[in-house]
């Protein structure tokens, strides 16, 4: 049976300010290894998705990721603590 929720999307930034150094693309690296791992049954079945974003109009110093349908926002954020507010998310 195909899931018709809205799926949860994780937004990873990787323009110009989020991206400079490379900081960007290696987050998007880490967070696709780290959902991977935790959440291969979501990924599979579409309840979560991760993709990338130019920009999200949340500059800061450090790479952003937003979860959607939330629009909470983390600045360079933990990915433990990122996995933890994603299982609250798709509970």
């Amino acid at each position: 049976m195909k899931n018709t929720a809205q799926p949860t999307r994780l937004l990873v930034c990787v323009g110009p300010n989020c991206d400079a150094t490379g900081r960007g693309r290696a987050l998007l690296a880490d967070v696709q290894a780290a959902v991977q791992a935790s959440f291969p049954d979501a990924l599979a079945d579409g309840s979560l998705k991760v993709s990338t974003r130019e920009c999200l109009r949340l500059c800061t110093r450090d790479p952003v990721v937003r979860i959607e349908p939330s629009g909470d926002a983390f600045s360079d954020p933990d990915i433990d603590e990122l996995m933890r507010e994603i299982a609250e998310t798709l509970k």
